[in-house]
């Protein structure tokens, strides 16, 4: 399988609306995604969708899980989530109205990766980069002295992840919820006190 740079050096070609084919792809399928799920969608439907043929799109994406793994994570790049945010910051906003799009891509790719080895393992190597990102700033925040140095980093990382994958099940767990200012202060206070902040 190619990795996700050969699909992103290739060459973009432009449509007559200005975006490039490639654009178009990920537009269709992540509506195509949202609305149908990972499993009832194919890529001949998506490719029906970009206006281009079935084996084009095989071009920019060589399978369904990769695509679909793009979608997720321009979803979540997409996030307006401040730059200069805190740790806890940034996980309390996985509570707010606007942040919706993001979770419930993210239950579908839980779902998908249930189903499929390729969605399974590149959702497998996400987490643990994230939970590597997390692991490496509370260790600096550690060393810093803005952390409690008690707490394996591994281990806090790794709790901090499932405090947000539970967060993304939301609109299941108790929709009411979110978009509460109460409920964010809570889960922000929450994560700070796992973090061992000071």
């Amino acid at each position: 399988m190619a990795t996700e740079n050969s699909a992103l050096a290739r060459p973009r070609r432009r449509t007559r609306a200005g975006a490039s084919t490639r654009e178009r792809i990920l537009i269709q399928a992540e509506r195509l995604f949202a609305s149908h799920g990972f499993d009832r969608v194919t890529m001949p439907a998506i490719a029906e969708a970009s206006g281009i043929t079935a084996g084009a799109i095989y071009k920019h994406f060589t399978s369904k899980a990769e695509l679909f793994f793009e979608v997720v994570r321009r979803a979540v790049e997409r996030a307006p989530i401040a730059p200069e945010a805190s740790l806890p910051q940034t996980v309390a906003s996985y509570t707010t109205k606007r942040l919706k799009p993001v979770r419930q891509m993210a239950v579908e790719m839980h779902y998908a990766a249930a189903k499929d080895a390729d969605v399974r393992r590149l959702l497998r190597s996400a987490l643990d980069r994230q939970i590597g990102q997390i692991r490496e700033g509370v260790g600096a925040a550690q060393r810093a002295g803005e952390l409690a140095v008690d707490a394996d980093p591994e281990l806090v990382a790794t709790a901090v992840m499932a405090f947000i994958l539970g967060l993304m099940h939301l609109e299941t767990l108790s929709p009411r919820l979110i978009g509460d200012p109460r409920w964010k202060a809570l889960v922000e206070d929450s994560t700070a006190a796992l973090l061992g902040a000071r």
